[in-house]
């Protein structure tokens, strides 16, 4: 049996498990795409980038050569638009934030494609656009999952 590691439908599953989970209801997701400052029509959204993967040495069991497993990488970014102040946007930020992650953590296999995940934190920030007067917050969630190549 041959099974190619399915990205495309990992960034798929993980897309879908976001847009259904009422706990982040009004929450617009992009995959590979980032949503842009000043959108009327987005106030809190999601973004997902597939970062990276690696393979230690420590992670290969003894089917060297027909095995391989992964550990990807995923960023999940969650952006929250405000016109009335940093803090607001901040605190937006926060209780979207607070959400994803308990979708997260109720899914570890994100439906099924994938052996384990958990999240490893991320960035945050906040700035401001002077041409629209927008505040923006931003955290980046660092999901890690388990993926494994296998050859016959």
């Amino acid at each position: 049996q041959v099974a190619a590691i399915d990205y495309a439908g990992i960034r798929n599953a993980l897309k879908a498990l976001l847009e259904a989970d009422s706990r982040l209801a009004g929450v617009r997701v992009y995959v590979e795409e980032e949503p842009q400052m000043g959108l009327s029509d987005v106030q809190k959204a999601l973004a997902i980038f597939t970062d990276n993967r690696q393979a230690t040495d420590r992670e290969q069991s003894l089917s060297a050569g027909k095995r391989t497993r992964y550990h990807m990488r995923t960023s999940i970014w969650t952006v929250y638009f405000d016109m009335s102040s940093y803090l607001a946007a901040c605190d937006g930020r926060d209780g979207v934030l607070a959400q994803l992650e308990l979708v997260l953590m109720d899914n570890r296999t994100i439906s099924g494609k994938v052996t384990d995940s958990w999240l490893e934190g991320g960035d945050m920030f906040s700035a401001r656009d002077a041409q629209s007067s927008t505040f923006v917050a931003a955290a980046e969630t660092v999901l890690v999952a388990e993926v494994s190549a296998i050859s016959p």
